[in-house]
């Protein structure tokens, strides 16, 4: 049996048998693939939950602040002009 024989005999037995094992390696691939791309949407579904919770955080916050505001100046409104100053009032009680 020579080289060409051997040849004409092994390249079809080997090509046949390759097609399935790149078809098998093509469809892990795919499988891969689609394995990252749903990570990265869920990746990309977590950053915005994030971001709608900072925003939330910060109008609440915001609101708070808003409030204790409010909450001041009506308090300095109600107070006597003199109770206001804090210096004043140490200066009045050393006298």
């Amino acid at each position: 049996m020579g080289i060409l024989e051997f040849l004409a005999t092994v390249i079809p037995v080997v090509m046949v048998f390759s097609i399935p094992l790149y078809a098998m390696s093509r469809s892990f691939k795919q499988k891969d693939k689609k394995l990252e791309l749903k990570e990265l949407e869920d990746q990309k579904e977590l950053e915005r939950l994030k971001q709608e919770n900072f925003l939330l955080e910060n109008k609440q916050m915001q609101i708070e602040l808003d409030k204790l505001k409010k909450e001041r100046e009506e308090r300095s409104l109600n107070q006597p002009k003199n109770e206001r100053w804090l210096i004043e009032e140490t200066k009045e009680e050393e006298l």
